[in-house]
């Protein structure tokens, strides 16, 4: 890669917001060594592909390459979809970015306006990826969260993924969620 689209890439990355580490990745670069990692990288392919009315939920251990998989999908999207965009949120968040962004909204001195209006903005995302269900301190704040992001998104047929490990999947991610979803992988 020269420098110069190394540049590109890693701006689009950023605007995406995903960091450095992954502003590289791609489906091609991610090398599937189990059936498992094969389904969830298909299933990534197929909803960054179609972005309509769809949540898909990954889980897997640590190191697995749900992060990978995700940040490569949101990479692949067309410029036009992330240039359609302008409301200042992120395609790519992760569940302690939003914990600690919707905490910050309780002090007086918030700089993010209010919890409302980090949700609005969230739910007017062309699609949203959720990295890391399951990591905040406050297990109940966050389920309330999600099922709010979800049930927003899917009534305004916006596509939506979560990432999380299998205990939280199996254990604490609310039925109905379940339900809705398109697509349950594990990684």
């Amino acid at each position: 890669m020269t420098g110069d689209v190394k540049r590109k890439q890693i701006e689009k990355a950023k605007q995406l917001g995903i960091g450095k580490r992954y502003s590289h990745v791609s489906l091609a670069n991610f090398i599937a060594k189990t059936p498992a990692q094969a389904e969830a990288k298909q299933a990534v392919k197929e909803i960054f592909g179609d972005l309509r009315d769809q949540l898909l939920i990954i889980y897997g251990a640590s190191g697995a390459g749900k992060t990978h998989l995700l940040c490569a999908g949101l990479l692949m999207l067309d410029e036009d979809v992330q240039r359609s965009y302008t409301g200042g949120y992120y395609f790519y968040i992760t569940m302690p970015w939003l914990a600690i962004h919707i905490r910050s909204t309780y002090s007086s001195s918030a700089t993010y306006g209010t919890e409302d209006d980090i949700l609005a903005g969230l739910n007017q995302m062309p699609i949203l990826v959720i990295d890391d269900v399951g990591k905040s301190k406050d297990l109940g704040a966050e389920q309330d969260w999600i099922n709010y992001l979800v049930f927003k998104r899917h009534a305004n047929f916006l596509p939506t993924v979560l990432a999380t490990n299998k205990l939280f999947a199996t254990k604490s991610l609310n039925e109905s969620i379940k339900r809705r979803a398109t697509k349950i992988v594990t990684i």
